[in-house]
């Protein structure tokens, strides 16, 4: 009994004895990660830039009129004014580093570093990566463009513009016009609203799906290659959409009392259904159309034809469901 008590002390010794160097050596690794944090006072409309290599840009809008910049990583960043007019609360500014600090110097990023931004809620915000995440909210404009990374954006109040190659684009909550590009990822698009006059909504992909879910703007166009469109929620009085696909299925769920027309360019495979009681143009009586140029052609009107509907697909199926 008293050897079996030895061994088993010693192997709890042994235990503790290998874990201590690494409960140990905790604080030390933690000490490597500093936090790096710059403020500036700033315009309530201050346009401010950011540009990364590597690493996440997260920017969320407050109601201060100055511009935070955080790290966690130890990167030196400075908030450096581009002003062409200096005052006293700076109207442009962008995230450097200290061998950046020459203003007007746009030519190179950051290499590496994740960067929050706290902004004015009426500011502007111009954001690049070549490899990273891009997250947005609460602010009134947003520029941004990542080879190789998602942007997710919400509650954005006048413009957005957005280009990736191979990311997903997912923009909420906003209003005012909008530009949503990417070559390899999906877009999608929920309660957006326009903002003021010449407001309007183009998303285009090439190899991705565009879902659109109450999508309240009045002028909608939507570009794809092989990729589905599905949309859903009501039209715009006078509203005007276009819909263009090489291959894929195009789904339109829209209110049972929705009037608009239909001017449709089908490839001759081309599939489509319809809840709605279609009227046909003259010498269009069915949805075969005429044939020009090995595409059949036609116009059909629901209602009384309020919004006008355009659509282009040589391969696939459009269907027009009621809701």
């Amino acid at each position: 009994m008293t050897i079996r008590l030895s061994v088993v002390a010693g192997f709890v010794l042994l235990v503790i004895a290998s874990q201590a160097p690494v409960q140990g050596s905790e604080p030390d690794r933690r000490k490597n990660y500093q936090q790096v944090e710059r403020t500036m006072a700033a315009d309530p409309r201050v346009l401010v830039s950011a540009c990364v290599v590597s690493g996440d840009l997260t920017v969320r809008g407050w109601n201060r009129n100055e511009v935070r910049a955080r790290v966690t990583d130890g990167t030196q960043i400075e908030l450096t004014r581009n002003d062409q007019i200096k005052s006293q609360a700076a109207t442009e500014l962008r995230v450097t580093t200290n061998g950046q600090r020459r203003p007007g110097s746009n030519s190179s990023c950051i290499p590496s570093a994740d960067i929050e931004l706290d902004v004015p809620g009426g500011a502007a915000v111009r954001l690049q990566t070549s490899s990273g995440d891009i997250f947005v909210t609460d602010v009134a404009r947003v520029e941004a463009s990542s080879q190789s990374g998602g942007m997710t954006l919400a509650k954005v109040a006048v413009d957005t513009s957005l280009n990736t190659i191979s990311g997903e684009i997912s923009v909420r909550d906003s209003a005012g016009s909008f530009k949503l590009h990417t070559v390899g990822g999906e877009i999608s698009a929920r309660n957006l609203l326009t903002a003021g006059l010449g407001g309007g909504f183009e998303a285009s992909t090439v190899s991705g799906e565009v879902t659109l879910d109450q999508v309240q703007i009045p002028t909608i166009k939507v570009n794809t290659v092989s990729g589905d469109v599905d949309w859903t929620g009501p039209l715009s009085r006078a509203g005007r959409y276009d819909l263009q696909s090489i291959s894929g299925r195009m789904r339109l769920v829209l209110p049972n009392n929705a009037s608009f027309r239909l001017s449709a360019s089908f490839g001759q495979t081309v599939r489509f259904s319809s809840d709605f009681n279609l009227n046909y143009s003259e010498n269009q009586s069915t949805a075969g159309g005429s044939n020009r140029g090995g595409f059949r052609q036609f116009v059909a009107t629901a209602g009384n034809g309020d919004s006008l509907i355009t659509v282009s697909l040589l391969e696939g199926s459009l269907q027009i469901h009621k809701r």
